[in-house]
C-alpha cells in the first residue's frame, strides 16, 4: 500500500513537472509571434506590415516594420526577407528604408515610389492608421 502511494506521489510529480515544461515553453513560442497585415502583393511579390509598430514622430513622419517576400518558383511558396523599417511621410507620399532595429532621429534620403507598386500601396495603407 505504501509503495503504491510513493508511485502515484512520484507520478504525480513527474506530471507536473513536465507540464510545467510544456506551459513555459508554449509562453515563449507565443512571445515571438508577429502578426503581420498584407498591404501589397503582385504575383511574385509581398509586402507587409506589422501595425503595432506604427509610430508617428514629432515631425509628423510615420515608422513601421515591414516585410518583403517573394515567392519561390519551383514550390510556389513565400520566401520571407528580413524585416525592415520604412519611414514615410504621408503628405507628400515618400519613404526611406532602414534597418529593422535603427532609430529615426534624421532621414536625409527621401524616396519617391514612381515605380515601386508595392511601396506606394504601403505608403497609402499605413498612413491611414
Amino acid at each position: 500500500m505504501i509503495a503504491l502511494r510513493n508511485y502515484i506521489q512520484q507520478g504525480f510529480l513527474i506530471c507536473c513537472i513536465f507540464f510545467l515544461i510544456f506551459l513555459s515553453s508554449s509562453f515563449s513560442i507565443f512571445a515571438d509571434e508577429i502578426e503581420w497585415l498584407e498591404v501589397s502583393k503582385t504575383n511574385n511579390e509581398l509586402l507587409s506590415i506589422e501595425p503595432n509598430s506604427i509610430k508617428y514622430n514629432n515631425k509628423g513622419f510615420l515608422s513601421v516594420i515591414a516585410k518583403y517576400s517573394q515567392v519561390d518558383p519551383e514550390d510556389q511558396t513565400f520566401v520571407d526577407k528580413e524585416p525592415f523599417l520604412i519611414a514615410i511621410d504621408c503628405e507628400n507620399r515618400l519613404f526611406s528604408k532602414f534597418p529593422a532595429n535603427a532609430d529615426l532621429k534624421h532621414v536625409k534620403n527621401w524616396e519617391n515610389p514612381i515605380n515601386n507598386k508595392l511601396i506606394k500601396k504601403t505608403i497609402i495603407i499605413s498612413c491611414s492608421y
